[in-house]
């Protein structure tokens, strides 16, 4: 059973299941995001046991940049699949999946 509890951030204060970072060992809201101070060890421990971490949202036709290891959506510009951090071609993919992405991005981009 998951930990909830109140976020003791200004603004927030929503009752909520947070959410544990072992890189940092720290415990953060899930609603603002911030970090939630003074969670005791326990709590922590406890968070850790029941593999209470973030869940990280899937973005739809997302590849990883061989160049800088980003993985999001790529965007498109002049009719190129670009890598939407370091705006470098996407050189890996395959010709096929590349004309698939393209008809995508088009259809995804047109929907925001």
């Amino acid at each position: 059973m998951a930990f909830t509890m109140a976020c003791s951030n200004k603004g927030c204060g929503k009752f909520q299941e947070p959410y544990y970072d072992p890189k940092t060992d720290k415990v953060y809201c899930s609603e603002c995001d911030r970090e939630i101070v003074n969670v005791s060890s326990f709590t922590k421990n406890q968070m850790k046991s029941s593999k209470q971490y973030k869940k990280k949202s899937a973005t739809s036709f997302a590849v990883k940049c061989t160049k800088c290891g980003k993985e999001d959506r790529p965007i498109l510009i002049n009719n190129n699949v670009l890598c939407s951090s370091c705006k470098k071609p996407l050189d890996n993919l395959s010709e096929p999946f590349k004309n698939m992405l393209k008809e995508k991005l088009k259809t995804v981009n047109n929907d925001v």
